[in-house]
């Protein structure tokens, strides 16, 4: 994993020091961690899942401390402010906050339960 410095600077390793070099032999990224599935990754670096999912959720817990909300002054645009969402999901826990990521669109998001689930990848065409 020799992109999780670059990713996160200053996350400590040293509680997965242990896993780091398997998953670097493997040519795993961050990337493929918060998105693949756990047991597939773990497959791949040979790696029990447990301690993957333990990575996995370090790495989005430092992610999402890393994230400060803030308002957008623009009334006009037509895209809902990411602070107006985000203090509501700060009240939750961790893990129910991030079950379905926000489109920022009331209807969208109520047409697909709450959002998009995280681990799929989406493509939304159409007209603005």
């Amino acid at each position: 994993m020799t992109d999780l410095l670059n990713v996160l600077p200053d996350f400590g390793t040293s509680p997965f020091a242990h896993l780091l070099p398997s998953l670097d032999k493997s040519l795993v990224t961050v990337s493929d961690i918060l998105t693949l599935d756990v047991v597939d990754v773990a497959k791949r670096a040979q790696l029990p899942s447990a301690e993957v999912q333990k990575l996995a959720h370090a790495i989005l817990a430092e992610l999402h401390s890393q994230y400060e909300p803030t308002r957008s002054d623009h009334a006009s645009d037509n895209i809902a402010s990411v602070g107006a969402v985000a203090p509501s999901l700060y009240k939750l826990g961790l893990n129910d906050a991030w079950d379905t990521i926000s489109t920022l669109d009331d209807q969208l998001d109520t047409v697909l339960g709450g959002g998009i689930s995280p681990g799929y990848v989406v493509e939304i065409t159409g007209e603005r």
